[in-house]
């Protein structure tokens, strides 16, 4: 698995907090003129209280006391938790850099790392389903014996040890390497870091109303 990007005098600083479960697929990463100075991979799980040190531990340790030109994240679908709190962190240094932020998904990513366009991302889900991130159209979440392949030129993502019996290549790519993603950036406006989350918000308004405010 190979991702070549165009060198470019471009310094980035990249986040991927989509990640769940227990493998690396988390990460924070600097790159520069097309090659990763340095990065950190993390646990899905649990990665969210990572974020801000990794990136504070690649900034001094590679001497990045300037701004980058640009935030490149990861925004989903993936771990509610990571996703929030990794593009809060991104935002949030962008607006102190005074630096422009692209947004990517995980299946562009993905695609982007294995050079495989008409890949379909699945990745892991709760409540024992999946996300299906195809190269065209939503991303939907899906029960994993719902799932319908057919017609898919090849399935990849964290998710794909949850089926048997693919009708289709299975490309093995749990997560996207950095270079992947900034690939999958090239050409998408800059814009403000939205999470894409798939299911609605579980967090409802009581049924009688909100209380007042205080006087």
């Amino acid at each position: 698995m190979s991702v070549s990007v165009k060198a470019g005098s471009v310094r980035t600083v990249v986040f991927n907090g989509a990640g769940a479960g227990t493998g690396l697929t988390s990460l924070v990463a600097l790159v520069e003129d097309g090659h990763v100075v340095a990065e950190k991979l993390m646990a899905g799980r649990g990665a969210s209280e990572h974020f801000a040190p990794a990136i504070r531990e690649l900034l001094t340790q590679n001497n990045w006391t300037t701004p980058p030109d640009r935030v490149v994240a990861v925004i989903g679908p993936g771990s509610f938790t990571g996703l929030r709190s990794s593009l809060s962190l991104a935002a949030g240094l962008a607006a102190g850099w005074n630096c422009p932020t692209i947004s990517v998904t995980l299946g562009a990513a993905i695609r982007a790392t294995l050079g495989r366009p008409d890949a379909v991302c699945v990745s892991i889900a709760r409540r024992g389903r999946v996300f299906v991130d195809p190269p065209h159209g939503p991303v939907t979440a899906s029960q994993t014996a719902d799932l319908d392949a057919t017609g898919w030129a090849c399935v990849t993502g964290d998710a794909v040890s949850e089926k048997t019996d693919w009708p289709c290549p299975v490309l093995p790519c749990e997560a996207p390497y950095a270079l992947g993603i900034i690939q999958a950036a090239q050409g998408v406006t800059p814009s403000p870091l939205m999470p894409l989350y798939v299911d609605p918000p579980e967090a409802k308004p009581p049924a009688a109303g909100l209380r007042p405010a205080p006087l």
